[in-house]
Protein backbone atom coordinates (compact mmCIF):
# COMPACT_ATOMS: atom_id res chain seq x y z
CA UNK A 1 0.00 0.00 0.00
CA UNK A 2 2.78 2.26 -0.57
CA UNK A 3 2.19 5.41 -2.83
CA UNK A 4 5.43 7.40 -2.96
CA UNK A 5 3.80 9.93 -5.70
CA UNK A 6 1.87 11.26 -2.55
CA UNK A 7 2.36 15.10 -2.04
CA UNK A 8 1.81 16.05 1.60
CA UNK A 9 2.31 19.81 0.29
CA UNK A 10 -0.36 19.30 -2.30
CA UNK A 11 -2.64 17.50 0.43
CA UNK A 12 -2.99 19.96 3.11
CA UNK A 13 -3.17 22.90 0.25
CA UNK A 14 -6.46 21.10 -1.40
CA UNK A 15 -7.98 19.78 1.78
CA UNK A 16 -7.91 23.22 3.51
CA UNK A 17 -9.63 24.60 -0.02
CA UNK A 18 -12.08 21.75 0.03
CA UNK A 19 -12.70 22.01 3.42
CA UNK A 20 -12.69 25.90 3.69
CA UNK A 21 -10.71 25.72 6.11
CA UNK A 22 -7.54 28.47 5.90
CA UNK A 23 -4.49 27.54 7.51
CA UNK A 24 -2.35 31.15 8.21
CA UNK A 25 0.98 30.65 7.00
CA UNK A 26 2.76 30.96 9.83
CA UNK A 27 1.34 27.33 10.90
CA UNK A 28 1.37 25.57 7.12
CA UNK A 29 5.05 24.47 7.40
CA UNK A 30 3.93 22.42 11.14
CA UNK A 31 0.72 21.58 9.32
CA UNK A 32 2.60 19.77 6.14
CA UNK A 33 5.56 18.53 8.95
CA UNK A 34 2.72 16.73 11.18
CA UNK A 35 0.88 15.53 7.95
CA UNK A 36 4.16 13.74 7.13
CA UNK A 37 4.92 11.96 10.52
CA UNK A 38 1.12 10.86 9.83
CA UNK A 39 1.94 9.47 6.36
CA UNK A 40 4.47 7.76 7.51
CA UNK A 41 2.75 6.06 10.75
CA UNK A 42 0.26 4.92 8.74
CA UNK A 43 2.23 3.07 6.07
CA UNK A 44 3.95 1.14 9.04
CA UNK A 45 0.07 0.26 10.58
CA UNK A 46 -1.53 -0.27 6.91
CA UNK A 47 1.80 -2.68 5.78
CA UNK A 48 1.57 -4.54 9.41
CA UNK A 49 0.73 -8.39 8.53
CA UNK A 50 -2.16 -9.82 10.17
CA UNK A 51 -3.33 -13.71 9.68
CA UNK A 52 -6.10 -14.09 7.71
CA UNK A 53 -8.20 -16.22 10.62
CA UNK A 54 -8.18 -12.55 12.50
CA UNK A 55 -11.85 -11.72 13.06
CA UNK A 56 -12.52 -8.33 13.81
CA UNK A 57 -14.11 -7.63 17.23
CA UNK A 58 -18.26 -6.01 17.10
CA UNK A 59 -17.23 -4.44 20.71
CA UNK A 60 -14.40 -2.12 21.44
CA UNK A 61 -13.26 -2.73 25.48
CA UNK A 62 -10.59 -1.35 26.59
Amino acid sequence: MENNNFQVQEYVNQMSLLLDLPINDEYKDGVIANFDKITDIAEIVNNFPLPEEIEIAPIFEP
